[in-house]
This record gives C-alpha cells, sequence and structure tokens, in this order.
C-alpha cells in the first residue's frame, strides 16, 4: 500500500479502486478482441485483483463461446483457456510458467541468430523482462499470506 493510499478514506479508495478496475477491464477487453475474442461478461466471483499492481479477470467470450483467464495490470496483458485453472492463483501460475517459457525461446533465439523482435539486443531486453515479470508472477502465486487473505487457498 502506497502512502497515498494508506491517507485515503475508504470512499476515496473505493471510488480510486472503481477506477482503476474499470480502465483495467476496457485495457482486457482491447486486448482480447486484438486476439479474436469478444468480452461478453466478467465472473467477478472469480477475479483476484491487487491494484494497482495485478487484476486476473475470468471472462466470458460472444465469438468463440470461450471462457478465458486474462490478466493485466502491471503486468503484460495476457489471456488463456479458462481450462488451464479452476482459479486466479492457479491461473498465475500458468502465467509464470508460460512466460518463462516464452522467454527461454527468445533467448535460445538470440543464441542461435534468429530474431523475431527486430535484432538481438532488442530480444535480449524483452526476453529478461519477460522472465522478471514470469518471477514477480510466481512469487504472488506462491504467497499463502497473500491468497490466504483474499480467503482462496490451495
Amino acid at each position: 500500500m502506497t502512502q497515498n493510499q494508506a491517507n485515503m478514506s475508504k470512499e476515496e479508495a473505493e471510488q480510486a479502486f472503481k477506477k482503476w478496475s474499470q480502465a483495467e477491464y476496457v485495457k482486457i477487453s482491447k486486448y482480447c478482441n486484438s486476439k479474436g475474442y469478444r468480452v461478453s461478461r466478467v465472473i467477478q466471483s472469480k477475479c483476484q485483483s491487487l491494484p494497482p499492481m495485478l487484476a486476473v479477470w475470468y471472462v466470458k467470450t460472444e465469438d468463440k463461446d470461450t471462457d478465458l483467464w486474462v490478466v493485466s495490470g502491471e503486468f503484460p496483458t495476457d489471456l488463456a483457456s479458462s481450462k488451464i485453472a479452476k482459479n486466479a492463483r492457479e491461473a498465475l501460475r500458468h502465467f509464470s510458467m508460460s512466460w518463462h517459457i516464452q522467454a527461454a525461446k527468445l533467448e535460445d533465439g538470440v543464441a542461435e541468430g534468429k530474431f523475431e523482435l527486430g535484432d538481438e539486443a532488442t530480444q535480449t531486453k524483452f526476453a529478461k523482462e519477460l522472465t522478471a515479470r514470469a518471477e514477480g508472477l510466481y512469487e504472488l502465486y506462491n504467497s499463502d499470506k497473500l491468497w490466504e487473505a483474499s480467503g482462496l487457498t490451495l
């Protein structure tokens, strides 16, 4: 919690959360659309958030009749089939592992002289950033204290 958040009234904190959530919803909707999915609704009971750092969304889609997990916030926005996890915590573990694998493939590409992201420096930088984000997600996934406070335990 930031010092600014600590000084907020309950009403101000609720307003800040609502504004942040709305902005994140717009972000994930655009992202899902770019991947060919139209969000029809959010299943709030399955979602978890740690504003302004992270939101894990469970969404239903119109176009492909598919449920998705979507992660957003200060982490890269990403999506996966709802079948990969039964809850938000497990979804974080999936995204963490997926990003580690993507980063390793990018690093392998650099070693082989194959650059998907333009050049060696860009690809190396992105792989390191993705690895750092994956490790950050795993730390959140692995924090029993955090999940117990939210009422979700494995």
